[in-house]
């Protein structure tokens, strides 16, 4: 209700205030982002430790004689994410590799499998954005 004196411009910038600043918050907030729950594993009943590069929450990470199994759970935004970003997992156990010397790296996503490499040449990857299974 306008008092007198008062002018109708005035009360009417008043009360779009609200919904001016509502709206330049939802335009300008950043996008919603989904987390998925990572899970990278890597096994072998033939191989006992493997050098192990993953992608983590902050970027690249190299773990150097790592016991088998191993398995490791983290959250990404993206599990599906480009190359850089997205789960990626790797096992290097090049100098004691030979035939039949199996090791299997395996990214699951929110309980998901979405990559598995079983592999006896010395050096398996699994990559969350080109899902595999072999």
């Amino acid at each position: 209700m306008q008092k007198l004196g008062e002018s109708p411009v005035i009360s009417n910038r008043v009360a779009a205030l609200p919904l001016i600043l509502g709206i330049t918050a939802t335009v300008l907030a950043p996008p919603a982002r989904a987390s998925d729950v990572v899970t990278y594993e890597i096994v072998s009943d033939r191989i006992p430790q493997v050098n192990v590069e993953y992608v983590g929450a902050t970027g690249r990470k190299l773990l150097e004689s790592v016991p088998l199994p191993w398995r490791f759970d983290m959250t990404l935004d993206d599990a599906r994410g480009p190359t850089g970003v997205g789960a990626q997992v790797r096992a290097d156990w090049r100098p004691t590799a030979a035939p039949s010397r199996w090791v299997t790296v395996r990214i699951y996503s929110n309980g998901q499998l979405l990559c598995q490499t079983t592999i006896d040449v010395g050096n398996a990857t699994c990559y969350g954005n080109t899902p595999r299974l072999s």
